[in-house]
Protein backbone atom coordinates (compact mmCIF):
# COMPACT_ATOMS: atom_id res chain seq x y z
CA UNK A 1 0.00 0.00 0.00
CA UNK A 2 2.06 2.98 -1.37
CA UNK A 3 -0.57 5.45 -0.13
CA UNK A 4 -0.79 3.87 3.18
CA UNK A 5 1.46 6.27 5.29
CA UNK A 6 0.08 9.38 3.11
CA UNK A 7 -3.40 7.94 4.17
CA UNK A 8 -1.88 7.64 8.23
CA UNK A 9 -0.79 10.71 7.93
CA UNK A 10 -3.83 12.65 6.46
CA UNK A 11 -6.12 10.77 8.80
CA UNK A 12 -4.00 11.94 11.84
CA UNK A 13 -3.97 15.16 10.76
CA UNK A 14 -7.65 15.34 10.59
CA UNK A 15 -8.86 13.52 13.43
CA UNK A 16 -6.49 15.93 15.38
CA UNK A 17 -8.53 18.82 14.06
CA UNK A 18 -11.76 17.29 14.98
CA UNK A 19 -10.14 16.11 18.44
CA UNK A 20 -9.63 19.68 19.38
CA UNK A 21 -12.33 21.19 17.92
CA UNK A 22 -14.61 18.72 19.97
CA UNK A 23 -13.09 19.10 22.91
CA UNK A 24 -13.96 23.07 22.72
CA UNK A 25 -17.26 22.31 21.97
CA UNK A 26 -18.08 19.85 24.37
CA UNK A 27 -17.87 17.15 22.09
CA UNK A 28 -20.00 16.51 19.08
CA UNK A 29 -17.59 13.88 17.24
CA UNK A 30 -17.43 10.32 16.58
CA UNK A 31 -14.34 8.64 16.09
CA UNK A 32 -14.54 5.88 13.71
CA UNK A 33 -12.17 2.97 12.45
CA UNK A 34 -13.03 0.17 10.42
CA UNK A 35 -12.01 -2.63 8.42
CA UNK A 36 -14.04 -3.46 5.13
CA UNK A 37 -14.63 -5.47 2.19
CA UNK A 38 -15.27 -3.60 -1.43
CA UNK A 39 -16.12 -5.16 -4.60
CA UNK A 40 -15.45 -3.82 -7.83
CA UNK A 41 -17.51 -3.22 -10.74
CA UNK A 42 -16.54 -6.01 -13.19
CA UNK A 43 -15.18 -3.44 -15.67
CA UNK A 44 -12.49 -2.11 -13.40
CA UNK A 45 -10.48 -5.89 -14.06
CA UNK A 46 -9.99 -5.67 -10.19
CA UNK A 47 -10.51 -8.52 -7.42
CA UNK A 48 -12.33 -7.54 -4.27
CA UNK A 49 -10.47 -6.40 -1.40
CA UNK A 50 -10.32 -5.58 2.21
CA UNK A 51 -9.30 -2.39 3.42
CA UNK A 52 -8.60 -0.28 6.07
CA UNK A 53 -10.76 3.10 6.67
CA UNK A 54 -10.84 5.94 9.54
CA UNK A 55 -13.66 8.45 9.70
CA UNK A 56 -14.46 11.28 11.90
CA UNK A 57 -18.36 12.11 12.18
CA UNK A 58 -20.17 15.06 14.02
CA UNK A 59 -23.44 14.44 15.38
CA UNK A 60 -25.88 17.70 15.34
CA UNK A 61 -29.19 15.99 16.77
CA UNK A 62 -31.09 13.12 17.24
CA UNK A 63 -31.19 12.39 13.59
CA UNK A 64 -28.62 14.51 11.46
CA UNK A 65 -24.85 13.85 10.96
CA UNK A 66 -21.86 14.20 8.63
CA UNK A 67 -19.07 12.05 8.61
CA UNK A 68 -15.58 12.91 6.99
CA UNK A 69 -14.19 9.19 5.79
CA UNK A 70 -10.47 7.93 4.42
CA UNK A 71 -9.77 4.47 3.02
CA UNK A 72 -7.06 2.82 1.72
CA UNK A 73 -6.82 -0.82 -0.23
CA UNK A 74 -4.25 -2.48 -2.70
CA UNK A 75 -6.63 -4.36 -5.28
CA UNK A 76 -5.05 -7.25 -7.33
CA UNK A 77 -5.68 -5.81 -10.96
CA UNK A 78 -4.99 -7.82 -14.22
CA UNK A 79 -2.20 -5.47 -14.84
CA UNK A 80 -0.77 -5.83 -11.08
CA UNK A 81 -1.67 -4.28 -7.88
CA UNK A 82 -3.43 -0.80 -7.85
CA UNK A 83 -2.86 1.14 -4.48
CA UNK A 84 -6.46 3.23 -4.11
CA UNK A 85 -6.86 6.24 -1.65
CA UNK A 86 -10.62 6.77 -1.47
CA UNK A 87 -11.74 9.80 0.52
CA UNK A 88 -15.06 12.11 0.77
CA UNK A 89 -17.60 13.50 3.11
CA UNK A 90 -21.59 11.72 3.64
CA UNK A 91 -24.64 12.80 4.89
CA UNK A 92 -26.33 10.57 7.49
CA UNK A 93 -29.53 10.51 9.07
CA UNK A 94 -30.20 8.74 11.95
CA UNK A 95 -34.09 6.97 12.25
CA UNK A 96 -34.48 7.25 15.84
CA UNK A 97 -32.90 5.31 18.56
CA UNK A 98 -34.32 2.29 19.94
CA UNK A 99 -32.73 1.08 23.36
CA UNK A 100 -29.33 0.99 22.24
CA UNK A 101 -29.95 -0.04 18.46
CA UNK A 102 -29.74 3.68 15.86
CA UNK A 103 -30.31 2.97 12.44
CA UNK A 104 -29.39 4.98 9.46
CA UNK A 105 -29.23 5.72 6.12
CA UNK A 106 -26.53 7.85 4.59
CA UNK A 107 -25.14 9.34 0.85
CA UNK A 108 -22.43 11.00 -0.10
CA UNK A 109 -19.57 12.55 -2.38
CA UNK A 110 -15.86 11.46 -2.35
CA UNK A 111 -12.84 11.56 -4.61
CA UNK A 112 -10.31 7.87 -5.75
CA UNK A 113 -7.30 8.07 -6.88
CA UNK A 114 -5.85 4.90 -8.17
CA UNK A 115 -2.26 3.94 -8.75
CA UNK A 116 -1.13 1.61 -10.18
CA UNK A 117 1.99 -0.27 -12.80
CA UNK A 118 -0.01 1.66 -15.99
CA UNK A 119 -0.17 4.82 -13.85
CA UNK A 120 -2.55 6.92 -12.23
CA UNK A 121 -6.42 7.68 -12.45
CA UNK A 122 -8.52 9.90 -10.76
CA UNK A 123 -12.13 9.67 -10.35
CA UNK A 124 -15.54 11.33 -8.17
CA UNK A 125 -17.64 9.25 -6.16
CA UNK A 126 -21.45 9.41 -5.31
CA UNK A 127 -22.00 6.50 -2.68
CA UNK A 128 -25.22 5.72 -0.96
CA UNK A 129 -26.27 3.22 1.94
CA UNK A 130 -27.31 2.10 5.22
CA UNK A 131 -26.25 1.01 8.55
CA UNK A 132 -26.53 1.27 12.32
CA UNK A 133 -24.99 2.01 15.19
CA UNK A 134 -25.51 -0.08 18.50
CA UNK A 135 -24.23 1.30 21.89
CA UNK A 136 -21.96 -0.99 24.39
CA UNK A 137 -21.45 2.19 26.83
CA UNK A 138 -22.18 5.93 26.31
CA UNK A 139 -18.95 6.27 24.96
CA UNK A 140 -18.08 2.75 22.94
CA UNK A 141 -20.56 1.59 19.87
CA UNK A 142 -20.41 -0.86 16.98
CA UNK A 143 -20.97 0.75 13.54
CA UNK A 144 -21.70 -1.25 10.47
CA UNK A 145 -23.01 0.12 6.88
CA UNK A 146 -23.28 -1.49 3.60
CA UNK A 147 -22.80 1.39 1.26
CA UNK A 148 -22.98 1.24 -3.03
CA UNK A 149 -20.00 3.67 -4.53
CA UNK A 150 -20.98 5.09 -8.17
CA UNK A 151 -17.71 6.01 -10.12
CA UNK A 152 -19.03 9.22 -12.00
CA UNK A 153 -16.15 9.13 -15.04
CA UNK A 154 -16.27 5.47 -15.70
CA UNK A 155 -19.81 4.61 -14.72
CA UNK A 156 -18.91 1.93 -12.57
CA UNK A 157 -20.61 0.84 -9.55
CA UNK A 158 -18.66 -0.64 -6.45
CA UNK A 159 -20.17 -2.21 -3.10
CA UNK A 160 -18.79 -1.61 0.37
CA UNK A 161 -19.41 -3.46 3.24
CA UNK A 162 -17.62 -1.51 6.64
CA UNK A 163 -17.47 -2.65 10.48
CA UNK A 164 -16.14 -0.75 12.98
CA UNK A 165 -15.53 -0.03 16.74
CA UNK A 166 -16.80 3.77 17.65
CA UNK A 167 -15.13 6.20 20.10
CA UNK A 168 -17.82 9.20 21.33
CA UNK A 169 -16.18 11.99 22.54
CA UNK A 170 -17.48 13.89 25.39
CA UNK A 171 -20.88 14.92 24.88
CA UNK A 172 -21.46 12.77 21.52
CA UNK A 173 -23.04 10.27 23.29
CA UNK A 174 -25.30 12.13 25.34
CA UNK A 175 -26.02 14.15 22.16
CA UNK A 176 -27.20 10.93 20.44
CA UNK A 177 -29.96 10.14 23.09
CA UNK A 178 -33.60 10.55 22.13
CA UNK A 179 -34.92 13.71 23.14
CA UNK A 180 -37.53 13.40 26.05
CA UNK A 181 -38.74 16.95 26.23
CA UNK A 182 -41.15 16.31 29.49
CA UNK A 183 -38.30 14.69 30.52
CA UNK A 184 -40.24 11.72 31.71
CA UNK A 185 -37.89 8.89 30.36
CA UNK A 186 -39.89 8.17 27.65
CA UNK A 187 -38.72 9.43 24.20
CA UNK A 188 -40.52 12.05 22.24
CA UNK A 189 -40.46 9.50 19.26
CA UNK A 190 -42.90 7.11 21.48
CA UNK A 191 -44.56 9.49 23.67
CA UNK A 192 -48.10 9.58 23.48
CA UNK A 193 -48.61 12.61 26.56
CA UNK A 194 -45.81 14.44 25.56
CA UNK A 195 -46.53 17.40 27.78
CA UNK A 196 -46.48 15.13 31.20
CA UNK A 197 -45.94 17.35 34.13
CA UNK A 198 -42.15 16.89 35.36
CA UNK A 199 -42.07 14.23 38.46
CA UNK A 200 -45.51 12.67 37.47
CA UNK A 201 -45.04 8.59 37.44
CA UNK A 202 -45.56 7.12 33.93
CA UNK A 203 -46.25 3.99 31.93
CA UNK A 204 -44.30 2.76 28.66
CA UNK A 205 -46.47 5.24 26.29
CA UNK A 206 -45.14 7.94 28.40
CA UNK A 207 -49.16 8.93 30.17
CA UNK A 208 -49.28 9.61 33.36
CA UNK A 209 -50.65 6.41 35.96
CA UNK A 210 -53.85 6.22 37.17
CA UNK A 211 -53.44 3.69 39.53
CA UNK A 212 -57.01 2.97 40.87
CA UNK A 213 -58.55 3.10 37.26
CA UNK A 214 -61.13 6.46 38.13
CA UNK A 215 -59.99 8.63 35.54
CA UNK A 216 -58.16 10.75 37.30
CA UNK A 217 -54.10 10.33 36.70
CA UNK A 218 -51.90 9.48 40.22
CA UNK A 219 -50.26 13.10 40.09
CA UNK A 220 -53.45 14.63 40.46
CA UNK A 221 -55.02 12.01 42.50
CA UNK A 222 -55.85 12.75 46.26
CA UNK A 223 -57.87 9.77 46.88
CA UNK A 224 -55.88 7.51 45.23
CA UNK A 225 -57.53 4.13 47.00
CA UNK A 226 -60.33 4.94 45.19
CA UNK A 227 -62.66 1.69 44.52
CA UNK A 228 -62.56 1.05 40.68
CA UNK A 229 -66.15 2.12 39.38
CA UNK A 230 -66.74 4.55 41.93
CA UNK A 231 -67.74 8.28 41.01
CA UNK A 232 -65.16 10.70 41.28
CA UNK A 233 -64.76 14.04 41.48
CA UNK A 234 -61.79 16.43 39.75
CA UNK A 235 -59.91 15.18 42.96
CA UNK A 236 -60.18 11.85 42.27
CA UNK A 237 -62.34 11.77 45.64
CA UNK A 238 -65.33 9.98 46.07
CA UNK A 239 -68.32 12.34 44.70
CA UNK A 240 -70.90 13.45 47.18
CA UNK A 241 -74.52 13.71 46.59
CA UNK A 242 -76.11 16.86 47.76
CA UNK A 243 -79.66 16.08 47.71
CA UNK A 244 -82.20 13.76 47.59
CA UNK A 245 -82.61 11.96 44.23
CA UNK A 246 -85.31 9.30 43.85
CA UNK A 247 -85.73 6.82 41.38
CA UNK A 248 -88.78 5.33 39.86
CA UNK A 249 -87.83 2.40 38.96
CA UNK A 250 -90.93 1.19 37.37
CA UNK A 251 -91.53 -2.39 38.88
CA UNK A 252 -95.45 -3.23 38.50
CA UNK A 253 -97.23 -6.30 39.53
CA UNK A 254 -100.16 -8.41 38.95
CA UNK A 255 -103.17 -7.92 41.30
CA UNK A 256 -102.61 -9.59 44.87
CA UNK A 257 -98.91 -10.30 43.72
CA UNK A 258 -95.71 -9.69 44.95
CA UNK A 259 -93.48 -11.55 42.25
CA UNK A 260 -90.77 -9.44 40.56
CA UNK A 261 -91.13 -10.94 36.59
CA UNK A 262 -87.98 -10.93 34.53
CA UNK A 263 -89.59 -8.57 32.46
CA UNK A 264 -88.35 -5.46 35.24
CA UNK A 265 -85.39 -7.42 35.84
CA UNK A 266 -83.96 -4.32 33.43
CA UNK A 267 -86.03 -1.90 35.93
CA UNK A 268 -84.44 -2.59 39.02
CA UNK A 269 -80.73 -3.09 37.43
CA UNK A 270 -81.51 1.05 37.08
CA UNK A 271 -81.15 0.92 40.65
CA UNK A 272 -78.36 -1.16 41.38
CA UNK A 273 -76.22 0.30 38.96
CA UNK A 274 -77.19 4.07 40.57
CA UNK A 275 -76.13 2.22 43.99
CA UNK A 276 -72.93 1.29 42.94
CA UNK A 277 -71.67 4.21 41.29
CA UNK A 278 -72.46 5.93 44.81
CA UNK A 279 -71.03 3.65 47.30
CA UNK A 280 -71.60 5.14 50.00
CA UNK A 281 -75.62 5.86 49.67
CA UNK A 282 -78.06 4.10 51.10
CA UNK A 283 -81.78 3.84 49.78
CA UNK A 284 -85.47 2.88 50.97
CA UNK A 285 -87.42 0.62 48.76
CA UNK A 286 -90.86 1.66 49.11
CA UNK A 287 -93.98 -0.27 47.78
CA UNK A 288 -97.46 0.53 47.21
CA UNK A 289 -100.60 -1.18 46.04
CA UNK A 290 -104.03 -0.01 44.47
CA UNK A 291 -107.29 0.07 46.97
CA UNK A 292 -108.71 -2.97 45.53
CA UNK A 293 -109.01 -4.75 49.25
CA UNK A 294 -108.43 -3.92 52.83
CA UNK A 295 -106.01 -1.52 53.46
CA UNK A 296 -104.40 -3.83 56.46
CA UNK A 297 -104.12 -6.42 53.62
CA UNK A 298 -102.73 -3.72 51.23
CA UNK A 299 -100.19 -2.50 53.61
CA UNK A 300 -99.06 -6.26 54.09
CA UNK A 301 -98.58 -6.81 50.27
CA UNK A 302 -96.73 -3.59 49.42
CA UNK A 303 -94.31 -4.66 51.99
CA UNK A 304 -93.85 -7.91 50.52
CA UNK A 305 -93.47 -6.21 47.43
CA UNK A 306 -90.94 -4.14 48.77
CA UNK A 307 -89.28 -7.00 50.17
CA UNK A 308 -89.29 -8.69 46.64
CA UNK A 309 -87.17 -5.82 45.15
CA UNK A 310 -85.13 -5.59 47.73
CA UNK A 311 -84.49 -9.31 47.64
CA UNK A 312 -83.37 -8.83 43.67
CA UNK A 313 -80.70 -5.86 44.26
CA UNK A 314 -78.96 -8.10 46.64
CA UNK A 315 -79.23 -11.56 45.23
CA UNK A 316 -78.84 -10.97 41.81
CA UNK A 317 -77.12 -7.39 41.38
CA UNK A 318 -74.74 -7.69 44.79
CA UNK A 319 -75.91 -4.61 46.42
CA UNK A 320 -75.36 -5.20 50.49
CA UNK A 321 -78.37 -5.44 52.48
CA UNK A 322 -77.05 -2.96 55.22
CA UNK A 323 -77.38 -0.31 52.89
CA UNK A 324 -81.12 -1.13 51.43
CA UNK A 325 -84.73 -0.62 53.69
CA UNK A 326 -87.62 -2.02 52.59
CA UNK A 327 -91.08 -0.06 53.65
CA UNK A 328 -94.73 -0.84 52.41
CA UNK A 329 -96.78 1.90 52.46
CA UNK A 330 -100.23 -0.41 50.95
CA UNK A 331 -102.76 2.24 49.11
CA UNK A 332 -100.94 5.23 50.34
CA UNK A 333 -99.80 7.98 48.12
CA UNK A 334 -101.49 6.61 44.42
CA UNK A 335 -99.77 8.37 41.61
CA UNK A 336 -103.14 7.59 39.46
CA UNK A 337 -106.51 7.55 40.20
CA UNK A 338 -107.66 4.49 41.62
CA UNK A 339 -111.00 4.70 39.20
CA UNK A 340 -109.93 2.88 36.44
CA UNK A 341 -107.72 -0.07 35.92
CA UNK A 342 -104.49 1.62 34.15
CA UNK A 343 -104.73 3.63 37.01
CA UNK A 344 -104.78 1.09 39.53
CA UNK A 345 -102.00 -0.93 37.44
CA UNK A 346 -99.77 2.22 37.88
CA UNK A 347 -100.38 2.22 41.50
CA UNK A 348 -99.36 -1.37 42.12
CA UNK A 349 -95.89 -0.11 41.80
CA UNK A 350 -92.36 0.26 43.62
CA UNK A 351 -90.00 2.81 44.02
CA UNK A 352 -86.35 3.38 45.19
CA UNK A 353 -85.54 5.75 47.06
CA UNK A 354 -81.85 6.64 47.66
CA UNK A 355 -80.85 8.75 50.81
CA UNK A 356 -77.92 11.07 49.36
CA UNK A 357 -74.74 11.53 52.08
CA UNK A 358 -75.11 15.77 52.53
CA UNK A 359 -71.54 17.69 51.80
CA UNK A 360 -70.98 19.79 55.07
Amino acid sequence: MKNYASAILLASATLTTFSVTAIAEEGNWYLNPAIGYQDFDSDRDLDGEPLLSIGAEYRYGEHWASEIRIMDSSPDGDNGDVDLLQYGIDGIYYFGRMDKFDPYAAVGIGHAEFDGDNGEDNETQYDAGVGFRYAFTEKWSLKADAKVIYGHDDDTQDTLLLVGLSYAFDGAARQSEPVDADADGVADSKDQCPNTPTGASVDANGCALDSDSDGVPDYKDECPDTPAGRQVDERGCKFVLTSTEEIAINVNFATDSSEVTEAYMAEVEKAANFLKQYADVTAVIEGYTDDTGKASYNESLSQRRADAVMAVLVERFGIAADRLTAKGYGEAKPIESNDSKVGRAANRRVVAVIKAEVEK
